[in-house]
């Protein structure tokens, strides 16, 4: 969490989340007061989209460049 927070403008912020193929997705991304964060709007048809279920192994890779980015390798 501590390498993210600095990426993050607000305590909610769009990003933009990209699996290995396939379109990218916006989300929101929401840092809670206990500095939790968790994806929200767009996470769950993404998970959909890309056969993401219970105990999938996911590796986001966030960046910011103009904007707050991730991609996501998923095994």
């Amino acid at each position: 969490m501590n390498h993210l927070e600095p990426l993050m403008d607000d305590a909610t912020v769009q990003i933009q989340v990209q699996a290995l193929e396939g379109p990218s997705t916006n989300m929101i991304l929401h840092r809670s007061t206990d500095h939790c964060c968790n994806l929200k709007k767009g996470w769950a048809d993404f998970a959909v989209n890309n056969n993401i279920k219970l105990q999938t192994v996911c590796i986001l890779h966030f960046y910011k460049t103009s904007h707050l980015g991730a991609t996501i390798d998923i095994f």
